[in-house]
């Protein structure tokens, strides 16, 4: 009879096995994440900071810096999250937990912040193009200090985070990795979440008023465009025939010229000629390509980044929700196999935002993808090389 008994008596692993198994979209979720993560944002890193390493500027610094913090979420937050998706009961660092739920608030509040600055760069170069813009010093500045404000508002996590036990049946004890039981009877943890959840949607809020900014100069430009198009197209018009008019005279006139200067035995190469005037005007024609050409470039870079700033909202919509809900309810949630299903995956949603810059640069930079098909051909060609000795 003891025997029976100790056998249908539950230990504290068969409880953390019901508890994966409750999770088990969440942690799917956070694989697939990861493997599409890892690669894609190593390829920028390489393409960027390799093959287009000349792109000077403010703005392809904030995207290298993106680059690298995402690469930091998706090889050191992802994993500590599988982690603690798999350990809900026996997560018994302390240590652990403190560093690294840190390290992802680090990383989450870096990524938006630099997303906050390459906004703001590009806002002052759409509306204020003849001002001084920020240099790519001042632009390493402006990083630097996102990464130490980002330091500022997680070292909270380090000081709050620890293991909170949990009473089980049979006398067990679980273990998890949340807010420590030491503050489990004060109000520092909400707070500190208030204040995170904070300061995400104030920068969701200014991401919207900047590109609204934005929006609304591009459409004033293009309207004034426009407007001179037409103006220039009437005017062309009405001009033609007294251009041809003129051009005749003038072929008339350097053919009277020509024959009294041979006459008199001077040369004619000092008179301008149809051709020497053609040439004139080509390198007019070239240079304004070149203004045409970098006015391209500016709408791509600042269409680049609205698309950036557009994912980064979305992919934190669902989070703040969430945030929004618990903290309302007070954390408390329905227990229920949905919500333990539904919920792990909407509080990290915001980590979509770490792996969806490639597939952006793929679609909006045709030199980025040329570059990276090179590289994916010179990889799978140093492989088949190594294969074959």
């Amino acid at each position: 009879m003891a025997g029976n008994h100790t056998s249908i008596e539950m230990t504290l692993e068969d409880y953390n096995n019901i508890e994966i198994s409750k999770r088990t979209s969440a942690i799917v979720y956070l694989s697939v994440v990861m493997i599409l993560g890892i690669p894609g944002n190593l390829l920028v890193i390489i393409v960027y900071f390799g093959s287009l390493r000349r792109r000077d500027g403010t703005h392809w610094m904030y995207i290298r810096a993106l680059a690298i913090t995402d690469l930091l979420v998706c090889t050191v937050t992802i994993p500590f999250e599988l982690f603690q998706q798999t350990h809900q009961l026996t997560f018994y660092s302390g240590l652990g937990c403190q560093i690294f739920r840190a390290v992802s608030v680090h990383l989450s509040l870096t990524s938006s912040l630099l997303l906050i600055a390459m906004s703001g760069n590009r806002l002052r170069l759409v509306c204020q193009p003849l001002k001084k813009q920020l240099t790519p010093n001042q632009g390493l500045v402006t990083i630097l200090i996102s990464v130490g404000i980002a330091v500022l508002f997680c070292w909270p996590e380090a000081a709050l985070s620890g293991i909170s036990k949990e009473t089980l049946d049979n006398n067990l004890t679980g273990y998890d990795c949340s807010f420590s039981d030491r503050y489990s009877m004060k109000d520092y943890g909400t707070i500190y979440s208030t204040l995170l959840l904070t300061v995400y949607f104030s920068c969701m809020v200014a991401l919207v008023i900047m590109y609204s900014i934005v929006g609304l100069r591009v459409l004033e430009r293009a309207k004034y465009q426009n407007s001179n198009r037409a103006r220039y197209a009437i005017s062309t018009t009405s001009m033609a025939t007294e251009l041809t008019t003129c051009e005749h005279h003038t072929t008339n006139l350097i053919k009277h010229q020509s024959e009294i200067m041979d006459e008199k035995g001077i040369g004619i190469n000092t008179i301008e000629t149809p051709g020497t005037a053609k040439k004139s005007e080509q390198k007019k024609s070239n240079g304004h390509s070149k203004v045409v050409s970098k006015k391209k470039r500016s709408k791509k870079v600042t269409r680049m980044a609205f698309v950036i700033s557009f994912c980064f909202i979305l992919s934190y919509l669902p989070y703040v929700a969430v945030k929004l809900n618990a903290s309302v309810v007070k954390g408390q949630f329905t227990e229920s196999p949905l919500t333990k299903a539904i919920f792990p995956i909407l509080a990290r949603t915001f980590i979509i935002n770490n792996i969806i810059n490639p597939v952006i640069y793929g679609f909006l930079d045709p030199t980025f993808l040329k570059h990276c098909k090179m590289t994916i051909k010179y990889i799978l060609c140093m492989k088949s090389q190594n294969y074959s000795l």
